[in-house]
């Protein structure tokens, strides 16, 4: 008799805890988004989904801009206003801020330090005083132009919008379950 207690009571024991683990997995279990993609060809080039701020432009000219609050059939919600994809012409990408150029003082300490090369290499006759000055000049004001020349130059060939049509379009996958509704005897 004790031979079955025990058994018994280890299924109990095991239903306990596997029930016990179903209930704090449901806890975490989270329902999926739907995704809005900008393809070209097969590739996903942009994925947006619920809550993502979006910007696009129309076929009739019209620009609209704001979060993608529901993603449902071939219809994209910006802020509770329908678009259909097909009538959608551009989505455009948000821009990243202008990096500022330095303020005047940061300029002046570079200049104070150029200062202190071009006088340290003159005084040590490692070079001739042209040459020292060109050395500190280089050595201070290069890395402000390189980062400021280079960012202008990637701000010239990085794209700012994807053109809906021959090479892009856009696909809404949606994980959202119909409404069923309840039917009258």
């Amino acid at each position: 008799m004790s031979s079955s207690f025990c058994k018994f009571g280890s299924m109990n024991r095991r239903a306990y805890f596997i029930t016990l683990l179903l209930l704090l997995v449901s806890l975490f279990c989270f329902s999926q988004n739907a995704y809005l993609f900008v393809k070209k060809g097969f590739k996903k080039k942009k994925t947006y989904i619920e809550g993502d701020p979006i910007a696009i432009r129309l076929r009739d000219g019209s620009y609209i801009a704001g979060t993608v609050t529901l993603l449902r059939n071939d219809t994209i919600f910006i802020n509770d206003f329908p678009v259909r994809c097909p009538d959608v012409r551009e989505v455009v990408l948000s821009k990243k801020p202008k990096l500022p150029f330095p303020d005047a003082k940061t300029l002046l300490v570079i200049g104070g330090g150029s200062a202190l090369v071009t006088a340290g290499l003159t005084i040590s006759k490692q070079a001739t005083f042209k040459e020292a000055l060109i050395a500190g000049l280089t050595i201070g004001y290069a890395p402000l132009l390189i980062k400021y020349l280079g960012v202008k130059f990637y701000r010239l060939i990085t794209r700012k919008e994807f053109r809906m049509g021959k090479k892009f379009h856009l696909q809404v996958l949606d994980f959202h379950l119909t409404p069923t509704r309840i039917k009258p005897f």
